[in-house]
Formats: structure tokens, C-alpha cells, sequence
């Protein structure tokens, strides 16, 4: 007898004891497992299908996620029975990427050109158009740029979830898998750029690629290892670029393109970290800039053009859901927004009216919800309830507890203790920050003073702050139309100090002194 995924055409033979996670990552076929299995994000909901006594009893792990019992988790669902096929569906969950940056006019002055009918590489002929992508690589998602490498303009865009979220919603679990199965995650990631790519053009049309990423997605996707990141000292096998054909990684674009990877900074600061530095061009001014990337891993750049310093804080995914009871990432029908009036609350939810009771919660909205609680008094600056009531309602089986709120004060204080850290190696106070750039889908949604009552983001003068986007993927577009601009990237990675958070003096006292919620304790 057979599991069978009726909704994506694949099955497998039932194994006794087997967890139907493992049939997922086997097939390849989609799922947010953000812990890696673990059974501690709650995020791999499926569906299941089967005779009486054919899975093993819910776990009290699946009892604390799942409020009814038409649901499982693929973690914890294991397989009791073979004498009759399981079926089993996969909720889709379709995420919101955002996708553009903050776009800048740049003179265009691209690696690959056309003279005649021929093209600037190996000497391979004119097939019609001479396109270029810029592509990011995220933890979570992927975002693609097809540009016209003759005129520079953008044509089209995509983006979709990274396939690798079935074997962890982070950097360190993907190492680990990576660990166990070199290829498969490599595989992975090469075949869904590749679909993307025929979904924009004609593959043969594709002469140029650049990708940026952090360290592990970068790495993965060119196919080096990546097990140094994972043990002391923490740092890739190298910070340099990496340039390679197309054939050599079995894309789909043209034989002879080139894909080039932005330098690394170092540790866990990677070439998207620089793509932002180069897009809001920090190197270049004599104002110093902060630029902010919240996410699973935290990346902080401070600096000009006379010096910069960057840092990874480990936020954990807990702002993008995971960790969370009813947390989820930024799919539609996830709550974004959250007032507390007169005692009620009041929510939207991205996508409104794609979902009539919301899935979930997601990272804007739990900082809200954490704003609204502190601003009301409902919790104290430790993140405890006042009253006897230990939960709050959001909306119908949608609840914050105060471990989610202890989960979220760790994930909020990593990235605090990290901007602190690198104000004091600058030796400047907050004020004497000219311009906050806020990179990246999260905080480009989340509402920024809320973000900064509860401490996720300095407070500085509001007129200093500057949503820039995706200024990963724009920093992308301006390395591949740009021969000065793909210079000016490989200086700068060179002269970025990057610093280790965990190796600075004091660290666990700066750790401490931020915790909890400083503006109301």
C-alpha cells in the first residue's frame, strides 16, 4: 500500500514507522518545516486522509498546535499501519515576497554586450534579445529580475518560497541537513531558479546572472560546502566572489552565461548584506548610515565612506512565525496588523478577503500585538500578564501566550544588543546615526514605531528612516547592468570589518541589559 499526494501526482510505499515528513523531502514535494522536524514551529499542517489506527495517536507536541482533528503534523505523523493507502494534502500557502527595491538610475555599463550579431562571451551568437537576472536568494523566499542587459530596464519580475523550507525555516538547519545529504538542497534550489527563469523568457535569451544571498544560501547554491559555518570559528571556506557558467550548474539560461556571486563580508554577513550597502551606497557618503535586515538571521551594517563595521544577529524565526503558537509567515490570510480600541481588536490581514478567519500571525502583527498589550498595560516590560488571564485573544483560535511574548522579547533583543554592540565599536551615540536604512520584506511592512516601542529598532529622529525595500535585489540589479558598480562591490566587502558578537566584551551583559521591554519596565 501507498501514501499518495492526490494534489501534486506523487506517491510512495508505506513504511511502518516512518514519518510522513520525510515523504514530503523525499518527493520534493513543498512544505514550511521552519525547526528542521523538530516539532517546535508547528508549521507542517497537513491533511490526512486513512483508516482508523493507521497513523500513531496524536503527540502532545500536535496537541499544542492543532485545535481540531482533521489536521496533523507532517513531523509528528508517523505511520502505524500498511494495509491501506494514506492520502495526504498539503495546504498551499501562497507568500507575499516583496520583490522591488528602491530603484536608482545608474549610467549602464553591463559585463555581457552585443557587437553585430555576435555576444561578448566565448563569442556566441545573437539568439534575439540579450537579458540578464539579478537574483535573491533568501532564507524564506527567492526574488527574481529579468532586466534587458541593452536598455537596463527591468522587464518582469518573480518570486516564490525557497524549497528548502521543508528541511528547515533557517541557516543552521539547513547546514545541518546539508550535512547528511551534501547534494539535495544544491539540487533544489538550482531547479526552482531554473523554472523561474523559463517562466520570465526564452532560457537561451539569458546571458548574465548575479546572485546575492547570506553565506549559506549563496554557498548552497553554487555548491560549496558549508559545514565550516556550522562549527567555531563560524566562517564560509571563502568570503570571495564566485563566478561559474550556467552549464556548469545546470541552469536554464544560455550554456555560456556567467552567474557571479557577490563577495561575502564574513561569518554569517553575506552578499545580501553588501547588495544593500551597495544600493543605498553607505560607502560612498560622509553621513553615516545604519542599514537593517530583520529576519532569521539579522544582518547590521554601520558606516560611510571613511569606515564600516557589520554584524549577524541570531533572531531566530520567531518574527517570521515559527516558534510562534499561531504564528506563520507572510501568506495571505496571515494577520499584519493589530489595534487594541476600547477593549476590542481590531485586525487586517494580507490578502483581505482571500481568507475568512485568518491562518495565523505574522511578524508585523506580533509586533503590534506586543506594542498594543504594553501600550494598554495588559503585560508589564517583562512580558507578563497583569491579570489572571495568561493569553491574548487576537481572533477566533488566535492567541499570543507569554511564552510566544518571552520567544519574541529573545528574538527582539538579539537584534538590539546587536545594533548596540556596533554603535559602541563605532564610538558614536544613537543621534550621531544620519540615516536608518530599513532593508527587506519584514520591516518594510512592519509599523516602524511600534518596532521601536518595543526595542527592535533604535530610536532615533523619525525623518532619519528610510524604507529602501528589497535593496538586496536592487544592489543585484546594479551589479549586473553595472561593470563599476560589481567594482565598487568587491572594495567594499573588502574594507567592511565584520564583527562577532559573541567574541565582544560584555557581551552577555549587553545581552541582559536589553532584554525585556526597557521602554516600559
Amino acid at each position: 500500500m501507498n501514501i499518495i499526494f492526490p494534489e501534486c501526482g506523487k506517491e510512495a510505499k508505506l513504511v511502518k514507522g516512518r514519518f510522513i515528513l520525510s515523504y514530503l523531502q523525499e518527493l520534493g514535494i513543498e512544505i514550511n518545516a521552519s525547526c528542521g522536524g523538530e516539532g517546535k514551529c508547528g508549521q507542517c499542517l497537513i491533511e490526512v486522509e486513512c483508516a482508523p489506527g493507521a497513523l500513531r495517536d496524536k503527540t502532545e507536541t500536535e496537541n499544542k498546535f492543532i485545535q481540531d482533528d482533521s489536521h496533523r503534523l507532517a513531523c509528528q505523523a508517523r505511520i502505524s499501519k500498511t494495509d491501506k493507502h494514506i492520502y495526504v494534502r498539503v495546504p498551499r500557502r501562497t507568500y507575499y515576497v516583496l520583490e522591488f527595491g528602491e530603484y536608482k538610475e545608474i549610467p549602464l555599463e553591463p559585463l555581457v554586450r552585443r557587437t553585430d550579431e555576435r555576444v561578448s562571451i566565448d563569442g556566441g551568437e545573437y539568439t534575439g534579445a540579450l537579458y540578464g537576472i539579478a537574483l535573491d536568494i533568501g532564507t524564506t523566499t527567492l526574488a527574481m529580475y529579468l532586466i534587458d542587459l541593452e536598455t537596463g530596464a527591468v522587464l518582469s519580475t518573480s518570486s516564490r518560497e525557497n524549497p528548502q523550507t521543508k528541511y528547515g525555516n533557517n541557516v543552521i538547519s539547513r547546514i545541518e541537513f546539508a550535512r547528511r545529504e551534501k547534494d539535495t538542497l544544491k539540487i533544489e534550489i538550482r531547479n526552482v531558479v531554473s523554472e523561474m527563469i523559463r517562466g520570465l523568457t526564452e532560457h537561451q535569451n539569458v546571458y548574465d546572472i548575479v546572485v546575492v544571498g547570506n553565506p549559506v544560501m549563496r554557498d548552497l547554491f553554487f555548491g560549496y560546502s558549508v559545514e565550516s559555518l556550522g562549527k567555531s570559528p563560524y566562517e564560509p571556506e571563502s568570503t570571495k566572489s564566485v563566478s561559474k557558467t550556467a552549464k556548469e550548474l545546470r541552469l536554464m539560461a544560455n550554456p555560456r552565461a556567467w552567474v557571479y556571486g557577490l563577495p561575502l563580508i564574513g561569518g554569517f554577513v553575506g552578499a545580501d548584506a553588501l547588495a544593500v550597502v551597495l544600493a543605498t551606497e553607505m560607502y560612498k557618503h560622509d553621513e553615516i548610515g545604519m542599514a537593517i535586515d530583520v529576519g532569521t538571521n539579522t544582518e547590521i551594517v554601520l558606516g560611510n565612506k571613511d569606515r564600516m563595521i557589520a554584524t549577524s544577529c541570531a533572531a531566530g524565526p520567531a518574527f517570521e512565525g515559527a516558534s510562534i503558537t499561531c504564528g506563520i509567515g507572510g501568506v495571505h490570510g496571515a494577520i499584519k496588523e493589530v489595534k487594541i480600541e476600547n477593549g476590542a481588536v481590531a485586525y487586517k490581514t494580507i490578502g483581505e478577503g482571500v481568507a475568512e478567519q485568518p491562518v495565523g500571525v505574522c511578524g508585523s502583527g506580533l509586533i503590534d500585538t506586543l506594542a498594543e498589550l504594553l501600550d494598554n498595560g495588559l503585560i508589564d516590560g517583562r512580558g507578563k500578564f497583569r491579570g489572571a488571564e495568561k493569553e491574548f485573544r487576537i481572533a477566533k483560535d488566535i492567541s499570543l501566550s507569554e511564552r510566544d511574548i518571552d520567544q519574541l522579547n529573545l528574538a527582539k533583543t538579539a537584534v538590539s544588543v546587536g545594533i548596540r554592540v556596533l554603535i559602541e565599536r563605532y564610538g558614536i551615540a544613537i543621534g550621531d546615526i544620519d540615516r536608518l536604512y530599513l532593508a527587506g520584506g519584514f520591516v518594510n511592512f512592519t509599523n516602524t514605531e511600534n518596532a521601536i516601542r518595543i526595542g527592535l529598532l533604535p530610536d532615533i529622529a523619525r525623518d532619519k528612516i528610510k524604507k529602501v525595500g528589497n535593496a538586496a535585489i536592487e544592489g543585484a540589479r546594479q551589479a549586473l547592468i553595472s561593470r563599476t558598480k560589481r567594482a565598487d562591490a568587491e572594495a567594499a566587502a573588502m574594507r567592511i570589518e565584520h564583527v562577532k558578537l559573541e567574541e565582544e566584551d560584555g557581551f552577555m551583559e549587553k545581552f541582559v541589559g536589553e532584554l525585556y521591554f526597557q521602554n516600559y519596565l
